[in-house]
């Protein structure tokens, strides 16, 4: 009896073991990696309808993540594009606006798709306001 507690202990004690050696494994495997010093890779993607999801959400989603990339937005025919650095709106383009104008004319659109896809950006920063300073002038100039 005293033989089975001890093998039994041993076992355990190598089953902790192989376990705590797997976690470490998997750390270092899925661990973030940087790109020539630069932002970490990340496989992130998000996508949506603007008729399930508003483009305001999305957009802080993505502040809330602090993601760095380009949300594309299609209405129709009709195509336009947020350039994120650090989950910040920086830059937009719709139609034939841009910056402030662009983000407010996307943020009326009630149908339509949106793919965001994470990349490095490096551009000026065009829109200095946060996305709820913008939202609140939105909302303001709808009444």
């Amino acid at each position: 009896m005293i033989g089975d507690i001890v093998t039994g202990a041993s076992g355990a004690t190598l089953g902790i073991a192989a376990g705590v050696g797997a976690v470490a494994l998997l750390r270092k495997r899925f661990s973030k990696k940087k790109i020539e010093g630069r932002t970490p890779h990340t496989t992130f993607v998000l996508s949506g309808n603007l008729k399930q999801t508003s483009l305001l959400d999305a957009i802080q989603f993505l502040e809330i993540g602090k993601r760095q990339g380009i949300m594309h937005v299609y209405s129709g025919r009709r195509k336009g594009y947020l350039t994120f650095i650090a989950g910040r709106v920086v830059d937009a383009f719709y139609r034939n606006q841009t910056g402030r104008e662009a983000v407010f004319s996307m943020l009326d659109l009630e149908e339509g798709d949106f793919y965001f896809e994470p990349r490095i950006v490096a551009q000026p920063k065009l829109i200095q306001e946060s996305i709820l300073d913008l939202a609140f002038e939105w909302d303001a100039r709808k009444k």
